[in-house]
């Protein structure tokens, strides 16, 4: 339920969290970016993580409403081929952002239905708009 607190020196809106996302990305810094770019569009961060085999898991787990996904992933999985498990279970939306535009993983990253290749950097605008995008 939305609400509204007025006082004497400013008004606080409080939105109700609607949606979830979950978040792949080795970068610690760009996790917590893209974190903060989606509480601006009340989404609920229901992981942070750096592998392929979590996200897989956090996907059955949580069934976020979209997924952020770096193609170059710690450990033996990358983005794809994480992305490939999920489609195996689940069409939820995947927006993989990475700083590789190599064309093998551009190709790759392609072939997985419902799902937008960006390169990094991103903007918040440019995030928000994929995302807006991708659920609708």
């Amino acid at each position: 339920m939305s609400g509204f607190f007025v006082s004497k020196y400013r008004l606080t809106v409080s939105m109700e969290i609607s949606k979830k996302a979950l978040i792949v990305e080795d970068n610690l810094i760009l996790s917590v970016l893209y974190q903060n770019y989606l509480k601006q569009k009340v989404f609920k961060t229901v992981g942070e993580i750096r592998d392929g085999e979590s996200a897989v898991k956090l996907v059955k787990t949580y069934d976020p409403d979209v997924v952020i996904m770096d193609i170059m992933l710690d450990g033996p999985m990358d983005g794809v081929e994480a992305a490939q498990e999920i489609r195996k279970f689940s069409d939820v939306p995947i927006i993989f952002i990475t700083g590789n535009s190599d064309q093998r993983y551009v190709e790759r990253a392609r072939e997985i239905k419902n799902s937008k290749f960006m390169v990094k950097p991103i903007s918040e605008e440019k995030l928000s708009k994929a995302v807006d995008l991708m659920l609708n």
